[in-house]
């Protein structure tokens, strides 16, 4: 084998193995803070920054983008839905409001109405399905075990991106959290199983993963009772159905029907995630990564045969 077919073939290895895609969470609604795939309703309580909805938005007693963090841009929207509004009492704030269908507001100002809807809806649905679907098929990178009444999170301590594999009954009964082996300020994505998700009924502290980029992907979950979090939810196929308490960070959901207030902070940096792979169409697949040590194997193969193909020459 000569020299070159031999730095060819480092470099296609290499290339596969450094292979990432950048998953930029909430760029199919624009950045906003939440995005329900179907309906949005509350009773009370507040978004801080634009809410994006497919369905019907009823809410009462309710501040939408008070922070003045629009989807789309600084001139973009507060509130995109695609089907009604209802809102009674409260405010849309700092952006403005896209309606597909009626709008009714009592005891509301009406905020600035816009004529075009900047969502593909459809799309972002399958967008969110699919990145939901490939994370959870990557290989975690770290553990999450049971310690005491909580729970240690163990990374690779290389930083940059962990993922890891939990169930969800794990979480559910769980009242602290343990760090080990994290760089600070790394990504960490949590592929959380089972069908219901939540966090011990909000009593959990999140304050130990303020400083880093979390991602909670419920792939499976029909339901979620997530409250008290610092970080970002991805729960395509769930409803959110707590009654109190807050999220910091950005929420992805099927159906909103919840008084959690939903902050303005803590949104999900886009970073680039190795063997996560996105399809044309928006979907997305997992592709598995070579291993470091796996290369060299095929490494030392190739040498070794060019080592046996020039003894031949010279015999």
């Amino acid at each position: 084998m000569r020299i070159a077919s031999l730095a060819l073939a480092i470099a296609v290895l290499g290339s596969g193995s450094a292979h990432a895609t950048v998953l930029d969470l909430m760029a199919p609604v624009g950045g906003a803070n939440l995005y329900a795939i179907h309906d949005f309703t509350a009773p009370s309580s507040d978004v801080e920054g634009a809410v994006v909805a497919g369905g019907n938005v009823t809410v009462s007693s309710y501040s939408i983008n008070h922070n003045g963090k629009n989807a789309f841009g600084k001139d973009g929207y507060a509130l995109v839905a695609g089907g009604n509004l209802s809102l009674t009492g409260g405010s849309i704030e700092n952006g403005k409001a896209y309606v597909g269908g009626t709008t009714g507001l009592t005891w509301a100002a009406t905020p600035q109405m816009a004529a075009t809807n900047p969502v593909d809806f459809k799309g972002a649905t399958s967008y969110y399905k699919g990145v939901a679907d490939a994370l959870s098929d990557l290989d975690p990178t770290g553990a999450v075990t049971r310690l005491w009444s909580g729970v240690q999170v163990t990374g690779s301590g290389r930083g940059g991106v962990d993922i890891f594999n939990v169930s969800s009954d794990l979480f559910a009964t769980s009242s602290s959290w343990t760090l080990d082996k994290l760089v600070p300020g790394e990504t960490l994505v949590f592929n959380v199983s089972g069908n219901a998700g939540t966090f011990n009924n909000g009593g959990i502290s999140f304050e130990p993963l303020a400083g880093y980029n979390v991602l909670f992907n419920f792939y499976e979950a029909k339901t979620i009772d997530v409250r008290g979090v610092i970080g970002s939810v991805l729960a395509p196929y769930a409803t959110q159905s707590a009654n109190w308490g807050v999220i910091n960070g950005n929420v992805v959901v099927d159906t909103w029907s919840s008084t959690v207030q939903v902050n303005s902070n803590h949104y999900f940096n886009p970073v680039d995630i190795a063997g996560l792979k996105l399809d044309q169409g928006g979907d997305a697949a997992s592709a598995h990564v070579p291993e470091p040590g796996s290369i060299a194997l095929v490494l030392a193969g190739l040498l070794a045969a060019g080592a046996t193909r020039r003894k031949r020459r010279q015999d």
